[in-house]
């Protein structure tokens, strides 16, 4: 395999105005069910009563389930709804050549996100939050509080604010932006609230 790049979000980008059209209901009620139907057949994916697979030949066949489904379906852009392609040499570069450790955080609250393996015995860093579920403006900052005074929380992944001064956040209006700094406003007072200033969100 030769390679003379990786893949940038700007090759995403190029790729999401040119890919070949698709709409939600036929990426999401055709091409994945079918294709996934498929690959379950072809690999012979039976999960039984194992949300997680140990088995070490069941995880060498979704593995290359998983790279099939990839190579041949690419990945459906919401916003052109276009297809995005990659091809076998790309899949295998991002997967061999991942970024070993990275920082979240900052100071005495930074989390070290690293390369890990299967079986590995370094412990994952975990992240707490109500991830995009939406949240009352009255709750807002309490809720993500409640998630820093865990201990075992290494970062935050936050809610969203269904209204800024009690009006919807409309995409593209004032109020989307008030939002968006509010919530990040209560975030990090929660945050500093809960003796945890730097911590990553």
């Amino acid at each position: 395999m030769t390679f003379t790049k990786s893949v940038t979000c700007y090759d995403f980008y190029d790729r999401a105005q040119t890919g070949e059209k698709c709409t939600q209901d036929d990426w999401d009620l055709m091409t994945i069910p079918m294709k996934s139907m498929e690959l379950k057949q072809k690999y012979n994916l039976d999960f039984g009563k194992e949300f997680v697979p140990t088995d070490k030949d069941q995880m060498e066949r979704l593995f290359k389930a998983g790279f099939e489904m990839l190579l041949d379906c690419g990945i459906w852009c919401t916003d052109t709804h276009r297809i995005v392609k990659y091809t076998e040499d790309e899949i295998w570069d991002a997967i061999n050549n991942p970024h070993r450790e990275f920082q979240l955080g900052s100071g005495r609250d930074a989390v070290y996100c690293r390369k890990r393996s299967v079986g590995d015995k370094v412990k994952p860093i975990v992240q707490g939050g109500p991830t995009g579920s939406p949240i009352s403006e009255e709750v807002f900052m309490p809720v993500h509080m409640s998630y820093a005074l865990e201990k075992e929380c290494d970062t935050i992944v936050n809610g969203v604010m269904t209204s800024a001064r009690g009006k919807s956040p409309v995409p593209g209006s004032p109020y989307e932006v008030l939002a968006a700094k509010s919530e990040t406003r209560q975030i990090r007072t929660a945050a500093s609230m809960a003796g945890r200033p730097g911590m990553a969100v």
